[in-house]
């Protein structure tokens, strides 16, 4: 083990390795001296899984103070797979059926090692695994996705449906290709996991701050197993519904120009105001047969429904620049504070984005376990995937003129009133433009796979040999309508139509929680916009006719994979230290028919790209086992990432300027190649109890091909539009060190043997090398991050405390194309539950998230240079869980 190639794997990285796997192992060792006595009592943690019984207490000990139920055995047995695990992986094992505190799959992310999750839109759905968003997302080993996306959206899928969930930080040759950054695998509840009968109901209501709502969540599960002359059969039926009505709310800051007196500023301040009303189905369905001990099959099916109207209202204040007003710099800066004008009569903006989102996916898989004998399994499994996604999304903005202005910047936000002027009011403001969008995706799979594994009767150096195949024919399609406003022909004319003579058109935007000046403003209704839509374009274009679909938009992929894999399970001796693992390799053929249009000679015309590659993905795997209870890992993987299908559309989308935004384009680049990474994770993880451990792991990836988008300037018909267009940029690195304490305190006296604790830390650096040779942290990368859980179980009582934190990060580079990055302060969550049993089957839990009211804020490149504040829901849930 000693004399592994650690320095030919990764050589520009041996000598950080070596120093923070020594730090590793310093302290371990001091743990070790400090806790010497609660190993010496613990159960070695590699008989876990084999005699899941809690170990017999000590002589004296009272029996009764700790059972392994609830916390302690998700605790277990999520220790257990991962210290049995041959990759590099962390684990959350329900702890019983629907009694996490977290909603949805991405919610419960955040409490993992190296996992960073983003809030907003009511709920938690920005994943990233150290500080990178290339994660394949698979349901039950098999890939699962939403609409054209390349991942499954996890806030899909509630909570109440998972077994356990599995985040791989390495990837193995018989895993599903796809991902840089790691695996996120879900799994959900079959039949055969119970022992026969179960049924459960979670009945949940939950209120949020900024909304001022209250909304119902109902889950309910039904399991059952028969033995019959023809085997044993298992059917589970699963069933979810969530509502959930937010409200974000934000005060933005305009980009920093250069404006008169020597300033550098923004030319606008402005509010923008975000809610919702989110309803969500799941459903599963499982059947299992066990014919005889040596076959089983399975079919299920899992569907999810999602029905979303939202809407965001903008606030667009311009400042009144050059009209001689009273202006004022941050002290020993050029940097705007603040700036007034009586009599400024100043143009205004409000606006009011509809959205009406229908999203549905369902995935059907069947498949069967076959041992034909001692030695020799043989699976196989197919599954078919189809999602769909429809969005409305009408904009309507209007305009006003207010007297008096004055804005200032402090405290990281904007702050704007309107003096002697009503922004309230519908009679202050006209009809200006009108955006009608819309847009339509779609995705569907087919996927077969089918794996052999041997176990040779006399065991030697080679423990397994394992291999399969797997053939996937995936389709995404994409369109949506012609991008651009229309003008209003009575705007700025003596035919402007005032927005309160329309009924039903004018609404407040919701009031802020937070001081940014004024409270509320007006805008045109949602409702209105989503419901009368054909008003809306005969006011505007005279006809009730949707705008068409714009040609240039259109995609059609179709992606043929062909995956073969080979793996052998090894194990030897290395100078007295037992070693195992396994080595293998998959090779992978995509092929790719790419269908679009371009714009030649202001003619679309269509264009069609096939092309074709084949990778090679080796994978190693090794583990020392030092003691029963102490061991190091080490893994070493190519992995490949896949563009998002859009990337490639070779069509050219063009936005024209408008009031207050600039001209625009976008475009795809068929000839784009996959995210090549080459990963190594080495670990020292010591299990000393049963719910006890402390792991520590180096990591360090290499990518080639990293895809990134830049603008540049192109005319097309005498206009400059800023083009973005995606590209394989040059080589990056990621290194890191990831370390994690588990344990609950069993030998404290009493009550407070009830006590324990999670902590976790992730340490970070590296980033993609730019052309100038500068080199960038990746987008949305924190260096450090970490997680505090304190976790009690005693009796009828069970509580949890998690507290998230990670550090400022890089959210865009030259944002809107200057010379600023948009940098996000650090980022920290507050979320707790507590439960009491009622009954033997009945118990009642609370549970809060975002407890400390945090406010999310970025910055131009420096602090006075502010961007955005944002605030998000307060929740506060009651549940009530029953179970047979």
């Amino acid at each position: 083990m000693t004399h592994f190639p650690l320095g030919r794997v990764a050589p520009a990285h041996t000598s950080f390795t070596l120093k923070v796997t020594v730090a590793a192992l310093v302290a371990a060792g001091l743990l070790s001296s400090a806790s010497v006595k609660a190993q010496e009592a613990a159960t070695p943690a590699a008989d876990i899984a084999a005699a899941p019984a809690p170990a017999a207490a000590p002589a004296g000990q009272d029996v009764n103070v700790v059972t392994v139920t609830g916390m302690r055995s998700a605790a277990r047995n999520a220790q257990a797979f991962k210290q049995n695990n041959e990759q590099v992986v962390d684990s959350i094992v329900a702890d019983d059926i629907g009694k996490f505190p977290d909603k949805n799959v991405a919610e419960i992310l955040g409490r993992i090692t190296g996992v960073q999750i983003i809030r907003e839109a009511g709920e938690a759905s920005n994943v990233v695994i150290r500080g990178l968003p290339g994660a394949v997302t698979l349901l039950n080993g098999r890939e699962m996705f939403t609409a054209v996306s390349r991942s499954l959206f996890l806030a899909d899928i509630p909570t109440t449906m998972l077994s356990r969930l599995d985040v791989y930080k390495s990837q193995g040759v018989d895993m599903v290709e796809g991902g840089t950054a790691g695996v996120i695998d879900v799994r959900t509840n079959r039949p055969f996991d119970f022992k026969g009968y179960t049924a459960s109901v979670v009945t949940r209501a939950e209120n949020r701050d900024k909304s001022g709502a209250t909304d119902p969540q109902v889950s309910g599960m039904v399991s059952n197993r028969w033995k019959t002359a023809y085997g044993e059969f298992g059917a589970l039926v699963g069933y979810s519904y969530q509502r959930g009505r937010y409200q974000d709310e934000g005060a933005w800051v305009g980009v920093p120009l250069s404006l008169e007196q020597g300033i550098t500023g923004p030319d606008t301040l402005g509010r923008v105001m975000t809610s919702g009303d989110r309803k969500r189905w799941a459903s599963n369905g499982v059947l299992q047969w066990r014919p005889n001990a040596d076959i089983e099959a399975f079919a299920e099916v899992i569907s999810t429904r999602i029905e979303h109207d939202a809407e965001t209202n903008f606030l667009v204040g311009q400042l009144p620049f050059n009209k001689g007003a009273t202006i004022t710099k941050i002290p020993g800066t050029n940097y705007l504070q603040s700036i007034s004008k009586d009599g400024a009569d100043q143009w205004t903006l409000t606006s009011t984005q509809g959205r009406r989102h229908y999203s549905r996916t369902t995935q059907a898989a069947a498949g069967a376990t076959w041992d034909v004998n001692e030695q020799l399994r043989v699976k196989t499994e197919l599954a078919r995937t189809i999602s769909k996604f429809r969005n409305a999304n009408p904009i309507v903005d209007i305009v006003g003129y207010l007297p008096n202005v004055s804005g200032s910047i402090a405290n990281g936000a904007g702050t704007l009133n309107y003096p002697g002027g009503d922004i309230t009011s519908g009679a202050n403001f006209f009809l200006e433009k009108f955006f009608d969008q819309h847009s339509h995706d779609e995705g569907s799979s087919t996927d077969w796979r089918a794996d052999v594994t041997y176990e040779p009767a006399n065991k030697g150096f080679f423990r397994e040999f394992s291999g399969g195949v797997r053939i996937a024919e995936r389709k995404a399609a994409s369109i949506h309508g012609i991008e651009g406003a229309v003008t209003h022909p009575g705007a700025y004319s003596s035919r402007q139509v005032m927005v309160n003579s329309i009924p039903g058109f004018v609404c407040g935007s919701p009031a802020t929680a937070g001081n940014y000046g004024i409270s509320s403003f007006v805008v045109p209704c949602a409702s209105y916009l989503l419901n009368n839509v054909n008003d809306l374009r005969q006011t505007f274009t005279g006809s009730t006719t949707p705008n068409p679909e714009d040609p240039l938009s259109y995609y059609a992929d179709i992606e043929k994979t062909r995956a073969v894999y080979g793996k052998a399970d090894i194990a030897f001796n290395a100078w007295s230290v037992p070693v195992d693992g396994s080595i293998g390799l998959r090779a992978v053929r995509t092929e790719q028919d790419l269908r679009g249009n371009s714009l030649i000679n202001n003619a679309v015309v269509g264009a069609s790209t096939k092309t074709s590659s084949t990778d090679y993905l080796p994978n190693v795997a090794l583990r020392a086992k030092f003691r029963d209870d102490l061991q190091s890992r080490f893994t070493w993987a190519k992995t490949t990432q896949r563009p998002v299908f859009a990337d490639f559309n070779p069509g050219l989308v063009l936005h024209q300027a408008g009031n207050t935004t600039l001209a625009t384009g976008t475009s795809g680049n068929p000839n784009l190649k996959p995210i090549e990474s080459k990963n190594m994770d080495a670990s020292l993880e010591w299990y000393f109890a049963q719910t006890g451990s402390i792991t520590g792991t180096v990591f360090s990836h290499e990518f080639k091909n990293y895809i990134r988008r830049k603008s540049t300037p192109e005319t097309y018909d005498g206009v400059t539009y800023d083009v973005s267009r995606p590209y394989n940029t040059t080589d990056g690195k990621l290194e890191g060190i990831e370390i994690a304490y588990k344990q609950f305190y069993d030998w404290l006296p009493g009550w407070l043997g009830g006590f324990g604790l999670e902590a976790n830390g992730t340490y970070m650096h590296g980033g993609l090398t730019e052309p100038d040779g500068k080199v960038n942290s990746f987008a949305g990368m924190s260096k450090w991050a970490y997680n505090l859980i304190g976790l009690y179980e005693r009796g009828d009582w069970s509580a949890r405390v998690a507290y998230s934190w990670r550090s400022r990060f890089v959210s865009e580079y030259a944002y809107r194309a200057t010379q600023y990055d948009l940098v996000v302060d650090p980022m920290k969550s507050l979320d707790a539950s507590l439960t009491y049993k009622l009954t033997k089957n009945l118990s009642l839990t609370v549970d809060g998230t975002n407890l400390t009211d945090f406010k999310y804020k970025d910055y131009h490149s420096v602090p006075d240079l502010p961007r955005d504040i944002r605030r998000y829901d307060r929740t506060v849930g009651v549940a009530l869980r029953w179970k047979n």
